[in-house]
């Protein structure tokens, strides 16, 4: 075939361009290999010091060291204690009757105070047997126990501070009036010192009798408090993030340190030479006798509870996701420094990296043909858009901020989420794609699955409840022949909607109260003081409970809705079936249901999207405990997400209610049909 003038120096072109395509490609595979041979002994890096963990089935909420490290105590959502040896075997385990939310061990490790959502603090001795148990009028938050068990002091949600000696007996009771949790003791016998943290910001020195020997105040409210064994020291952790240490002789402040958000525990060696902070950025800091951070350790997950053993030789994590991770603090501090040089070595290398990767491309898109050719092309398109855009410049300029907000705020996230299910996600830190990896945690996640259980039966309640009691508070309304009556009443259906969900569901929270709620104290009022109970803490009626709350359960929004669609009803249909003879009940059938059919469509999908993302009353009310007795779905994904930081594993969560939400709102639309359609 005879060549056309000129296609020699077109076909030398390509072949040039082909070339520089491929110095090109290879610039940037050996820039790929490169990067992931930097990135492999950094994945495969162990954290430094990481002498054993434990995976929980829920929430470690509180962990506990003897002086030397030789027992680890470990407390959580799932009821349980348990304590372990050095090298990470279970001793044995004690279960409460709710979560546990603080404990300490003595330095012996021959007792142990427990403090659980049961409203208990136990005394255990060393074999995990029950010394004794004492009950406050609301949960206790936290304990402590003196060196040689004499003393042991717990706070309470009660709002109150108790000493207890070693038999149980109630020593004092101190009614502090406002939110109290941080609570630690030192010294022995008489000499035995109580220190509480209080949410007015005050750390109180109590003696054994109850008098006050010392009071120092802070900026913020003190969420933990942790002592050196002869009072010298008290370590302080306030929830805007700051850890103060302070002298225990006159409360001066000695140095204080800042976490990036507000401090979930705090732990001092015996001799007050080694701190350790917990904190919500997912951190647990290590500092030095001078407040300096000599490591950081970095969980990826809420930090819970912490634990410094009394010689400063090992330590203790609790987390948000059920981890329990004891380290050696030696071994820690080496690796650290190791790890500090090889990570100002990988940046270096990184940095040159980037700086081949964007010469390469800039060499690419200047001296390649082909790239030039395919930047015209691509290019093309785009340009003859934006011409026509800015012909109809106004238009676009109106309807801009609506666009960009929608974007924004709704089909970002949406397909973000999407994306996201597939991938190991941390904001700001990493992407990494895990395929299905996500979704098959979630197969084994036993709050994920019990979640569902729930949200299933959830669904049908909500269903029933919309349909039946609105229904016939709107027939009641709509029947009534004087104007005035049906006005009023109307209204005080509807007036409770100004109510904001969240007082009703705190007001609930205080008639299922088990001390002095409104529903016990009835039932002991009518002598059935054997129903009595702990409502949101007993796994058989925990989520009946939650269930029953909003009683009578006419929603305002279902009654206009429903009211609303009958006043539109013909009144030649009615006249019709009264002239017919039909009764009420029969009228109801065959004339208002069937023209409802279009209202009953709307608040079935409502609904059922409200009931499959149900959150607020859970969160609010048994934060998806006992156990996973009222977990949801979607608490479940605020819990991986917000306290856990598996963003990835939320996503997927996210994906998941999508598809179920969509599933059934198409599965509505095809099965409930509205007069309308049917005339269709």
């Amino acid at each position: 075939m005879p060549l056309s003038p000129g296609s020699g120096l077109s076909g030398l072109c390509n072949l040039q361009s082909i070339g520089g395509l491929r110095r090109a490609l290879g610039v940037l595979a050996l820039a790929a290999a490169l990067a992931a041979t930097l990135a492999l002994p950094l994945a495969a890096q162990a954290p430094a010091g990481l002498l054993w963990e434990h995976d929980a089935s829920s929430r470690v909420e509180a962990v506990a060291v003897s002086e030397d490290g030789a027992r680890v105590a470990v407390g959580g959502r799932d009821n349980y204690l348990r304590l372990f040896d050095v090298s990470g075997e279970l001793l044995w385990q004690f279960e409460a009757e709710n979560s546990i939310l603080g404990l300490d061990i003595s330095p012996d490790g021959q007792w142990i105070a427990v403090a659980s959502e049961d409203r208990f603090v136990y005394l255990l001795d060393a074999d995990g047997n029950l010394l004794w148990q004492f009950k406050a009028a609301r949960p206790m938050n936290n304990a402590a126990v003196a060196r040689d068990g004499s003393l042991v002091a717990a706070t309470s949600d009660d709002l109150s501070v108790y000493a207890l000696d070693a038999e149980g007996n109630l020593l004092w009771q101190e009614e502090v009036g406002i939110g109290v949790k941080a609570v630690d003791v030192y010294g022995s016998g008489e000499k035995a010192r109580v220190v509480v943290g209080s949410d007015d910001g005050f750390v109180t020195i109590y003696s054994r009798s109850g008098s006050t020997l010392l009071q120092a105040g802070l900026d913020y409210s003190v969420r933990s408090v942790s002592v050196s064994a002869n009072g010298a020291r008290i370590l302080t952790g306030a929830s805007d993030g700051s850890a103060t240490m302070l002298n225990g002789a006159n409360g001066s402040e000695i140095w204080r340190f800042k976490a990036e958000d507000a401090i979930s525990g705090v732990s001092i060696a015996a001799d007050g030479s080694t701190a350790l902070v917990g904190s919500e950025d997912d951190s647990a800091y290590l500092l030095d006798r001078d407040g300096a951070l000599a490591h950081r350790f970095q969980q990826d997950e809420e930090v819970l509870g912490v634990a410094l053993a009394g010689d400063g030789s090992s330590l203790a994590l609790g987390t948000a996701s059920g981890a329990a991770r004891i380290y050696d603090r030696g071994a820690t501090l080496a690796g650290a420094a190791q790890s500090t040089a090889q990570r100002q070595r990988t940046l270096l290398l990184v940095f040159g990296l980037v700086l081949v990767l964007v010469l390469a491309a800039v060499w690419a898109a200047r001296n390649t043909v082909s790239g030039q050719q395919v930047w015209q092309r691509s290019a093309a398109g785009p340009l003859g858009v934006l011409q026509a855009m800015w012909s109809a410049r106004l238009s676009y300029l109106l309807i801009l901020p609506t666009l960009a907000f929608l974007l924004t705020f709704n089909y970002y996230p949406a397909f973000s989420g999407l994306y996201h299910a597939f991938t190991d996600w941390s904001p700001g830190a990493r992407t990494e794609w895990v395929g299905l990896s996500n979704f098959r945690f979630l197969m084994e996640d036993r709050f994920f699955i019990s979640g569902f259980r729930n949200a299933a039966i959830l669904v049908v309640v909500s269903v029933l409840k919309t349909m039946t009691l609105p229904l016939l508070a709107a027939e009641f309304i709509f029947n009534l022949r004087n104007r005035f009556s049906q006005y009023w009443f109307r209204t005080l259906f509807v007036v409770p909607i100004v109510l904001p969900a969240v007082v009703e569901i705190l007001v609930w929270n205080n008639i299922y109260d088990p001390a002095i709620g409104l529903l016990n104290e009835s039932l002991k009022l009518v002598g059935l003081e054997h129903l009595t109970r702990v409502w949101y803490g007993d796994a058989s009626v925990a989520l009946g409970s939650i269930i029953f709350i909003g009683v009578p359960w006419v929603n305002a929004f279902a009654l206009l809705i429903f009211y609303g669609g009958l006043i539109s009803v013909s009144n030649e249909i009615i006249d019709a079936s009264l002239v017919d003879g039909a009764s009420a009940w029969r009228r109801f059938w065959s004339i208002d249901l069937p023209l409802l059919m279009g209202q009953i469509k709307l608040l079935l999908i409502l609904n059922f999207i409200n009931a499959v993302q149900t959150f607020e009353l859970v969160f609010l009310t048994t934060g998806g405990g006992p156990g996973a007795a009222t977990y949801t779905p979607a608490l479940e994904l605020y819990y991986l997400a917000m306290r856990m930081d598996r963003m990835g594993v939320a996503s997927a969560i996210g994906m998941i209610l999508f598809f179920i939400i969509l599933a059934g709102t198409i599965v509505n639309m095809r099965l409930v049909k509205s007069s309308n359609e049917y005339e269709a």
